[in-house]
């Protein structure tokens, strides 16, 4: 099973196209993600749960390569 449409609706809403540089780095299981306190803050404005809740469909039906990284 494959989901191109719940995918491309994934990565538009937050702001990522072509032009957006992605990192073939995935995430460490060893360590738990923390808030960056002193990171730049992000203005753009997205449902982050809508998101979340998307990536959990995606990660137990048809993507459960990226089940840690939505956990986290």
């Amino acid at each position: 099973m494959y989901q191109p449409y719940l995918i491309t609706q994934v990565l538009e809403t937050p702001g990522y196209n072509e032009k957006t540089k992605a990192k073939n780095t995935p995430a460490i299981s060893s360590e738990i993600l923390h808030r960056d306190k002193e990171g730049k803050e992000i203005q753009t404005q997205w449902e982050y749960a809508r998101i979340i809740g998307q990536l959990n469909v995606l990660e137990k039906s048809t993507q459960p390569d990226i089940a840690y990284a939505v956990h986290q």
